[in-house]
This record gives C-alpha cells, structure tokens and sequence, in this order.
C-alpha cells in the first residue's frame, strides 16, 4: 500500500496529504500559486477559506514570507480555494 504525502497547513499547523492543499510560492518577490517543480520559498495552505482567514489573523504568510500578502494576491489565494 502507497502511503501518501503530507504536509503542513500553515494556519493550523496540521499534516494534511499534499492533495488537500494549495501551494503557494515567493518567487521574484510575487507570490503565486504553485506546484512542488516550482523553485522558490514555498508554504502549504488548506482549500478552505477559513484556513485562509486563520492564516491571515495569525500573519503567518508574513512570517513565512518575510513581507505581507497584497490585497491582489488574497484575491487570487481565494479564487484557488
């Protein structure tokens, strides 16, 4: 039996399979949506827009980013979701 991978959500810091989550990637300074073959400092997000809203609240992205979120790339994060 294949065991699949897992990864943290950055907002509530749980392992989850790669296949619930969304990547996103900082990457020339933009912060995009991406896939593991995409280079760049990347954090793991659950598909829910309550994760994003908890990620948000606790500013995660700006720890794991070093820099805030800009309103386009939230819109863009909810889009994904």
């Amino acid at each position: 039996m294949k065991r699949e991978n897992t990864r943290l959500d950055i907002a509530s810091r749980k392992a989850y399979p790669k296949s619930e989550l969304i990547r996103l990637v900082l990457v020339d300074g933009v912060v995009t949506l991406g896939n593991a073959t995409i280079g760049g400092r990347g954090v793991y997000l659950h598909r829910d827009a309550a994760s994003l809203d908890t990620a948000i609240r606790k500013k995660a992205f700006e720890r794991a980013f070093r820099r805030p979120l800009t309103p386009s790339e939230i819109d863009a994060i909810k889009e994904a979701l």
